[in-house]
Order: C-alpha cells, then sequence, then structure tokens
C-alpha cells in the first residue's frame, strides 16, 4: 500500500497570513511534532492573527532564583501575507555581509567532510547552525577563523572573504585573523591563570592596552559585558579554574570579547551547562548581537529558535537550507529540515 502523499507545507496564498510561531515553547513544538516525541501535536491548525485577535503575551518562566529560563525577549511572532517571505532569502539580501562564503570544501585525508557550502554571515545577527552529529557544522565553524590549520590533514578548498578579503591569502595573519574572529568552545577552558590574567591575556598579547589603568579599564568592561563582574570584582585574583562551569564559559566569552573582535563562533557553548547557567549565556548572547555577529552551533532546536534571527540546517556534510528562524522551523522549504526539526531522525 502506498504511503498517503505529503501535504504541502506552503500556506495558500488566500489564507492572508503565515503561521505563527510559538517561540517560547520551543522550536520542535512550534514545529508542530507528533505525539510520540511530547513537544506537541502535529496538525495542529494555523492560527489566522486577524481571527483570533492579538496573540497573548508569552509566558515568562521562571526558577527559584527568579531568572528567566526562556527568556521572553527573543520570542519573535513572524506574520506575513507574502508568498516569497517564505522562501529562502537570497545571500545578497544580507549585504554587506562581514563573512561571505562561496563554496566551500573541506577533505580530512581526502574524504570530503563538507560540500560546497554557501552561506552569507550578517553583520549583529546571530546564525544558528543545526543538524545531526557529524554532519559538518563545527567543521565549518573552524573554517572561518582558519582552525582547520591546525588538523594534519585537512585541506579547505572554496572562497571565504571576511569584509572583503580572502582570509586564505598568504598576506593574511592568522593571529590577527583569530582575534577578529574569536571562538568560545564547547567545554570551558579558563587558562590557569587568575581571573584578572585570563581577561587581561588577549590585550597585552596584541598590544591593546596602553596603561596598567586602560588594561584594567578593558578587564572591567569585559567583565561587565559577560555578565560576571559582579560575581568576581572581589576576588579578581583568584584562580579561573576555580569558578563553576557557567561562570568559566562566561569568562571565556569575556576572554574574546576584550580583544574587540567582529565576530564570535560559538560550538554548542551551553552543553556542559545546567539549565540555570544556559539562560544566562542565551541572555548574553542576546545582548551581544547588538555589537557582534555571533555563529553558534547548538544540537538543542529551542535554543536556534530562542537566540538566533537565521538558522541554517546541514545534513551529511551538505548545506540543506537557511533562512529566517521563524521561517525554517515554522514552514521548512525541505522535507530533511522538516524531519528533523520534528524530531523524526537525529
Amino acid at each position: 500500500m502506498s504511503e498517503p502523499p505529503k501535504e504541502d507545507l506552503q500556506a495558500p496564498e488566500t489564507a492572508g497570513a503565515a503561521p505563527v510561531a510559538a517561540r517560547g515553547n520551543g522550536a520542535a513544538g512550534a514545529a508542530g511534532t507528533s505525539p510520540d516525541g511530547g513537544n506537541g501535536s502535529a496538525g495542529k491548525p494555523v492560527i489566522n492573527p486577524s481571527v483570533a485577535g492579538a496573540p497573548e503575551p508569552p509566558q515568562r518562566h521562571l526558577g527559584e532564583s527568579g531568572l528567566n529560563l526562556k527568556p521572553s525577549g527573543r520570542v519573535h511572532v513572524a506574520v506575513s501575507t507574502a508568498p516569497s517571505a517564505h522562501a529562502i532569502e537570497p545571500q545578497a539580501a544580507l549585504e554587506p555581509p562581514v563573512f561571505s562564503c562561496r563554496d566551500v570544501n573541506v577533505y580530512y585525508h581526502g574524504k570530503q567532510a563538507l560540500k560546497n557550502v554557501s552561506i552569507d554571515v550578517a553583520r549583529r545577527q546571530v546564525l544558528a547552525m543545526i543538524g545531526p552529529s557529524g554532519c559538518g557544522k563545527s567543521t565549518f565553524l573552524r573554517c572561518l577563523n582558519r582552525m582547520n590549520d591546525t588538523i594534519p590533514g585537512a585541506r579547505v578548498t572554496g572562497s571565504i572573504t571576511l569584509d572583503g578579503s580572502d582570509i586564505h591569502d598568504e598576506r593574511r595573519d592568522v593571529v590577527q585573523l583569530r582575534a577578529r574572529v574569536g571562538m568560545v568552545f564547547q567545554k570551558p577552558n579558563p587558562f590557569p591563570k587568575s581571573i584578572y590574567d585570563n581577561v587581561a591575556y588577549g590585550p597585552r598579547i596584541h598590544g591593546l592596552a596602553r596603561s596598567r589603568a586602560h588594561l584594567d579599564d578593558i578587564v572591567c568592561t569585559s567583565l561587565t559585558r559577560a555578565g560576571l563582574w559582579d560575581e568576581v570584582k572581589d576576588r579578581l585574583g583568584s584562580p579561573g579554574t576555580g569558578l563553576s562551569g557557567g561562570q568559566q564559559q562566561r569568562l571565556c566569552i569575556a576572554r574574546t570579547i576584550a580583544v574587540q573582535p567582529e565576530v564570535i563562533l560559538m560550538d554548542e557553548p551551553c552543553s556542559a551547562l545546567d539549565p540555570v547557567a544556559t539562560a544566562r549565556i542565551e541572555d548574553l548572547i542576546d545582548e551581544l548581537r547588538e555589537s557582534y555577529a555571533i555563529v553558534i552551533v547548538t544540537h538543542s532546536m529551542q535554543q536556534a529558535a530562542r537566540v538566533s534571527q537565521r538558522t541554517a540546517y546541514f545534513h551529511l556534510g551538505e548545506l540543506i537550507e537557511i533562512g529566517d528562524t521563524d521561517r525554517v522551523f515554522t514552514n521548512p522549504r525541505h522535507r530533511l529540515t522538516e524531519d528533523y526539526i520534528t524530531g523524526r531522525f537525529g
């Protein structure tokens, strides 16, 4: 018996509005997961705002400490009557991008890990990259600051430009590139130094501080922007490794922004943290995007829905789909994307 035809995901033009993205309840729930997944019910009817009236304000989910575990400030409602609003936006719409990547391929000892990936990274936006393990998300992330250069047998082809300049140019100083494109890793990795010296390390080696007073100001400003100053201001001489996991990750973020980068790369920055620490990092990401372009790899689709403005879905080394986060989660263009965000695999 043949499988019934798959229902068309595109809303008809007569519908008058695109689906409302219930972002505060998680991405998978917004996409309409099956009852088996526990994240909502399949086939949930589309709400037409013109009929149902204005949506209620998103609920705040508070922990015992009063911290907003699912920050309502990042819940977006996308309503559009134009069918073209659901199409994958052209890369040119992101002018001028801080990063422009075209036909990027990565090989490890001759085996291709990334296949013809083309992405633009916009300024003052968060780009979330999702997909199953081993699909090429972290591999692509490491291309942006040439971290793959440190891996024996790795080879990268294609074009990657930062502010219009090829990052693989022979005249490019890789140290300066990595100062402009900072990285926060999956596991917090503070240096075996004091809290102060962790943050001051970058400005010292790059000669950014004119005096000790200027260095003190950079350290204070960076820790404040990372939301850590009030917690450590009385023990700056204590080892950074003595902080909690969430504090260590924020210390690493403070260390990254101390050298005034243009882009911050984050490789699953919350995977080792508890929900409260995760919420603090997500709040910090939302604040930092006002000044930086941020690219984050995450396995949490709910996190991608909360913190990002654009989402890219990878599968087996290929970029399957990229677009506005609301559109990708509520009206995916590709069957693989739909299957992943609704929990059918991954």
